[in-house]
């Protein structure tokens, strides 16, 4: 493409930039949009970038529709009372790609416009970057641009899958921020206005992995009564990721999501149109609840193993599911095959009403929180470097979260449920702690700590 073109792309991406992203950070009235808890840590890296003017970069990955988009448009407008406009960048490379353009094209474009190289730049500067992913060659532009530029501070955002597609030098090097779908107590501030205290949620998650809740109760202060049981339900079932504040049919729009994995991030990935055509099928499987062996998978789907195993393992990169294995040895691990999880519950939901199949009933709903409840566990397996697990013998707990200092066993039920599963893995696993998450009061029987859903999805 002409370099005068170009130019004309770059001056009107830089121009409307404002524009385009207003609708991320206002209401239709002009009220600012609540901010997810990931923004304060991007915040603190502009301002570190801005005192030091050493050159940053950021990546900025997830399921999509968690809000990278949103967190990079919320940045773009607290800069600009403070950063020149020409200095502010803001591109997403699904719109550059069907005209051609390179994120390469588009820099060079920008230089010349700016007047400056990039090796030169006098003031800060910020680029932004979204949907990274849509330039296959996006990574060695921006490893050479982190290795030249001097001033600049770069935010890419993408697929989950995004970091391993950059150079593992600069992956090194680079900021990572993961961001992961709303948990409960950003469900309750973006769409109800609710803060729950932060000193309570540290509470609830001390408790949680010392296993002991002694004392809890006192610290609650009138919380629980200012969400309803419907408000649980519905984060289970609609709220999990952003689109539902703003979405007037929710579940619909979360299957869009799906639909893009599979027709844009499937390919990306190398993914053949035929398998790429079971991959709903798949997740329909997954989402019915039912425990399958890839060779059931196998078979049900019509793909060969080795191909289910490839399209499972893609999924997970684009963090649409994610893998809760069984516990013992590697040999056992081996031989059996995880449990997926939903990483949003939201995107089960979704996959059932589409195929007409979704029923607000206990089932569900069950299913539902125990993808809500292995999200959390999920998080702070990574946050405290701990192992989660399922027990795969008949009648075990629903997880296991297990550290070189001990662990917590945890068993969910929508309903009541009893300590049988938990105090068999705990005889199992020689763990002492036990966890029963359910619908009643919060109380304790024979070592084992029954924790109401609620007390739990305000831990995170």
């Amino acid at each position: 493409m002409e370099e005068k073109l170009v130019e004309s792309i770059v001056r009107r991406t830089i121009e409307t930039a404002e524009a385009r992203l207003r609708k991320y950070v206002f209401t239709p009235t002009g009220e600012k949009r609540p901010e997810r808890k990931p923004l304060i840590e991007l915040e603190e890296e502009v301002e570190l970038f801005l005192k030091t003017r050493e050159n940053k970069l950021l990546v900025l990955y997830g399921l999509r529709g968690v809000g990278k988009t949103t967190m990079l448009a919320q940045t773009y407008f607290k800069l600009l009372p403070q950063i020149p406009r020409e200095r502010l960048v803001y591109v997403s490379l699904d719109k550059l790609r069907p005209l051609g353009i390179s994120l390469n094209d588009f820099v060079q474009a920008y230089e010349r416009l700016l007047g400056e190289r990039i090796e030169e730049l006098s003031r800060p500067t910020f680029l932004f970057v979204d949907e990274a992913h849509y330039d296959e060659n996006f990574g060695i532009t921006v490893k050479d641009l982190y290795d030249s530029a001097s001033n600049l501070m770069i935010v890419v955002t993408g697929s989950s899958s995004l970091p391993l597609k950059l150079d593992p030098d600069l992956m090194r090097r680079a900021k990572k921020l993961r961001v992961p779908p709303l948990t409960f107590t950003e469900y309750l501030l973006l769409k109800r206005g609710i803060q729950i205290p932060e000193e309570l949620s540290k509470a609830l998650k001390l408790a949680f992995l010392n296993c002991d809740f002694s004392g809890i109760e006192e610290k609650l202060g009138g919380v629980l009564l200012k969400f309803t049981e419907k408000d649980v339900e519905d984060y289970l079932i609609q709220g999990s990721l952003p689109i539902y504040l703003t979405s007037r049919n929710p579940l619909e729009d979360a299957y869009e999501v799906l639909r893009k994995v599979v027709e844009v991030d499937l390919v990306r990935e190398g993914l053949s149109e035929t398998t790429r055509e079971k991959a709903l099928g798949l997740l329909l499987l997954l989402a019915s609840g039912e425990s399958l062996a890839y060779d059931d998978l196998s078979s049900t789907l019509g793909l060969a193993k080795a191909t289910v195993e490839k399209m499972i393992e893609k999924l997970e990169d684009l963090e649409v599911i994610f893998p809760v294995r069984a516990y013992g040895s590697l040999g056992k691990v081996a031989r059996k095959t995880p449990k997926y999880k939903f990483l949003a519950p939201m995107l089960r939901s979704a996959v059932l009403y589409e195929f007409g199949l979704f029923e607000r009933d206990s089932k569900t709903l069950g299913m539902l929180l125990e993808d809500a409840v292995a999200l959390y566990l999920h998080l702070l397996a990574k946050e405290k470097k701990l192992g989660l697990h399922y027990d795969a013998q008949r009648g075990g707990a629903d997880f296991i979260l297990k550290g070189h200092a001990g662990g917590v066993v945890v068993e969910v039920g929508w309903g009541r449920k009893s300590v049988r599963q938990v105090v068999k893995t705990m005889k199992k696993t020689g763990l002492t702690c036990g966890l029963v998450v359910y619908n009643g009061p919060l109380k304790k029987k024979g070592g084992v700590w029954f924790v109401p859903r609620e007390l739990l999805l305000l831990m995170l």
